[in-house]
């Protein structure tokens, strides 16, 4: 909040006033910044320097997200959370912004998801304003209870990419290039491009694991790295090897493995971006999220279980990793994994030696 200004009191209490050029200090009230009533007295005190259209109405929906937005409930979520939040309260800012926030009903909201390109994610602004209002004795009621986003056409998403995508990947961008780098860290890693900016050789703990928490949910996610790689995942050695090529032959070292040449960290938008038109030149239709969905599915072609597969990729939601699981399991029941024919036919040949 600009213009404020802290001063001690004599005891040793500390007093807020703003200050304003030209004019007497106004004292604000004894109340957290991110208060309602410490935010209306704010506004109120500035509402003669500042332009009309920088004013936010008292009352107003406007002034309802500018609360939620200093509120400590909202600096709690995840960044990713809050960048998500951000953007759609900055939408229904624009577009109902001046309207009375206790004129506020579920009707409206309902009206408004339908603007929304992603529906589900302005009813989850819309429900933490809603919470945050009635915590906070701005509105009487919660209007986004019962509100239900819009059903929406079932789809499976990014789609994964296939072996042969990914060896024409391969052959397409070479060692060295960042684009192969980048592309490596997330197929093995089967990490969130959010995450992938943001990995580096510090992350690896001693016993060889790449261990980070997730930004989107806070948990963590645990890579092989340079440990012995777990029976179920032994055949993917040759992918490991891959990625730390590629990273060996990175031009320079830096905090993290996909900084950019002059050592910042890349933003994720820069990474889909890439992997995207680095693909598409590569004559494939693909997302960075796809790579992600591939190091699932080929956990689960493999035999891990949906525990071992989230723990890898760090997928929460084992209903969400059943998904991969099943098909993989379809499939074992006609034609078996590649463990099963290298035991089988260790077995085999062990049982003719003995036999001999």
């Amino acid at each position: 909040m600009r213009g404020l200004m802290p001063i001690a009191g004599r005891t040793g209490e500390t007093y807020w006033y703003l200050r304003r050029k030209g004019q007497p200090l106004v004292r604000m009230p004894d109340l957290p910044h991110d208060h309602p009533d410490f935010i209306a007295a704010y506004q109120a005190a500035r509402s003669e320097d500042e332009p009309a259209a920088l004013r936010l109405p008292l009352g107003s929906i406007a002034g309802l997200i500018e609360a939620a937005g200093r509120s400590d409930r909202f600096a709690a979520r995840s960044a990713v959370y809050r960048a998500t939040l951000r953007r759609h309260f900055d939408a229904i800012r624009s577009e109902v912004g001046n309207a009375p926030a206790k004129g506020l009903r579920d009707r409206h909201i309902k009206a408004n998801l339908g603007k929304a390109k992603s529906p589900t994610d302005r009813l989850k602004a819309w429900r933490f304003l809603g919470a945050f209002g009635t915590d906070a004795g701005l509105l009487s009621v919660d209007p986004s209870q019962g509100v239900a986003a819009p059903a929406k056409a079932r789809s499976d998403g990014h789609p994964p990419w296939t072996l042969d995508e990914i060896d024409t990947y391969r052959a397409r961008w070479r060692i060295g290039t960042s684009k192969r780098l980048a592309f490596e860290l997330l197929l093995w890693g089967g990490m969130r491009i959010g995450d992938a900016v943001n990995i580096g050789p510090g992350m690896v703990d001693r016993s060889g694991v790449l261990v980070f928490r997730q930004s989107k949910t806070g948990d963590p996610a645990y890579v092989p790295w340079s440990c012995a790689l777990p029976d179920y995942a032994a055949a993917m050695e040759a992918d490991r090897d891959q990625l730390h090529a590629a990273i060996a032959a990175a031009p320079s070292r830096h905090m993290t493995f996909l900084a950019t040449a002059g050592g910042a960290t890349r933003s994720s938008k820069a990474l889909g971006t890439m992997i995207r038109t680095s693909a598409r030149d590569a004559g494939i239709e693909k997302s960075a999220h796809g790579l992600r969905k591939s190091r699932a599915v080929l956990l689960a072609d493999a035999g891990g279980t949906p525990h071992q597969i989230g723990a890898w990729t760090g997928h929460k939601s084992l209903k969400e990793i059943e998904h991969y699981t099943l098909g993989a399991d379809r499939r074992r029941a006609v034609m078996g994994t590649g463990a099963e024919h290298s035991g089988a036919k260790h077995r085999a040949l062990k049982c003719k030696a003995e036999n001999n």
